[in-house]
């Protein structure tokens, strides 16, 4: 049975922008070679390059209110279909999960919890994602509302010590260092990471009121994330060079490391670190969450907290599996290039699946 609530505005805006904030943290790298010193520039027209098929999304949801992208599918080309690509978007989402936790918990091994087993801080993640989810939609959209602002603002007021001591001009003029096809690769990587935020629009779309309506609040949350995560990514590159920025991994933590304030306190990666786990933290919940409103569908609601205990399980034992920071890396950027291709894909099927719903009931198409 379909959660009875609304989410509000703010929390759409919330919701896609974590949402877009995921592997995109870490994986933002793979282009720095590409694009030198307009990789913040490619950040953030790979973002806004989303908008289109968020928008679409809400187009769709707009014909089966109170409805995910897979009810429409169900509606219009049967149990069958709308299985397999269950399937194949459930495995996409344990995937990302997977990669976001071997690279947030290696992370942590190397900043803050050297002897902690790697098993006990993923297990700590997931039983809290299970927390936050068995306490339904609305909480989970106020959670995110709360610890995106206080992630935000820990972030900001770390990197507001960095002006002007710490920024060097030179790192990033001129902007467009880069050959226009290489830029354009960038760009279209950074638009694939991105579109995760798609894969979760797609289940949460029944719970946006009047979606056809209100498709300027995922356009304002993409906005905001794109303009948020260039702008760090130009502090980073000011920073640390574009060639530094290359080479090492948890960018903005080792940036964050460098900055003293007065003279008593030197290096402010712990508030970074912050931004870091409410953004892991908040990914893994969604994975889980799109992963068990697909596998609700699939078997009519059965046993649902049975299916979420399976579903984490399923992300958990993966990723301890995994162990390594480096192959979680290479994971995630093939899946930058899967998850936007597989969404489109999706988004055409649903479309398809509204005209045949609609010229079987004899409507036009609006």
């Amino acid at each position: 049975m379909l959660e009875n609530v609304k989410i509000t505005r703010e929390q759409t805006i919330f919701l896609i922008l974590i949402g877009a904030l995921g592997n995109i943290v870490y994986t933002h790298t793979w282009i720095d070679p590409d694009t030198d010193r307009a990789a913040w520039v490619a950040s953030l027209a790979g973002i806004l390059l989303v908008i289109p098929f968020a928008v679409w999304i809400l187009y769709l949801g707009k014909h089966q209110p109170g409805g995910t992208i897979f009810d429409i599918l169900e509606s219009g080309l049967g149990k069958i279909p709308c299985a397999v690509v269950s399937i194949l978007y459930i495995l996409i989402n344990i995937a990302l999960a997977v990669t976001i936790l071997n690279m947030f918990t290696e992370l942590i091994k190397t900043f803050f919890l050297i002897y902690t087993p790697r098993w006990l801080i993923i297990l700590v993640m997931v039983l809290i994602s299970i927390l936050l989810l068995s306490n339904g939609i609305k909480v989970l959209a106020r959670t995110v509302e709360i610890l995106t602002v206080i992630g935000l603002l820990n972030f900001f007021f770390s990197f507001i010590f960095a002006f002007p001591n710490y920024i060097h001009p030179e790192y990033v003029i001129p902007i467009f260092d880069t050959s226009l096809l290489e830029f354009i690769k960038g760009t279209l990587f950074l638009s694939g990471t991105a579109s995760e935020c798609l894969l979760l629009l797609m289940v949460i779309v029944r719970f946006i009121p009047d979606p056809g309506k209100h498709y300027m609040w995922v356009v304002i949350g993409l906005a905001a994330c794109s303009v948020i995560f260039s702008l760090a990514i130009l502090v980073i590159i000011a920073m640390l060079s574009p060639e530094l920025a290359t080479r090492i991994a948890f960018g903005a933590v080792n940036a964050a490391k460098i900055i003293k304030v007065g003279e008593f306190i030197r290096g402010l990666e712990v508030f970074i670190f912050g931004t870091y786990q409410f953004i892991a933290l908040g990914k893994t919940t969604f994975y889980l969450y799109c992963s068990w409103t697909a596998a609700k569908k699939m078997f009519n609601n059965w046993k649902p907290g049975i299916q979420l205990f399976l579903l984490a399980v399923m992300i958990f034992v993966p990723s301890l599996w995994l162990n390594s920071y480096n192959k979680a890396y290479n994971w995630a950027v093939l899946l930058g290039y899967i998850v936007l291709p597989f969404s489109i894909f999706v988004l055409l099927l649903a479309s398809i699946s509204i005209m045949l719903i609609k010229k079987r009931t004899g409507s036009t198409l609006k």
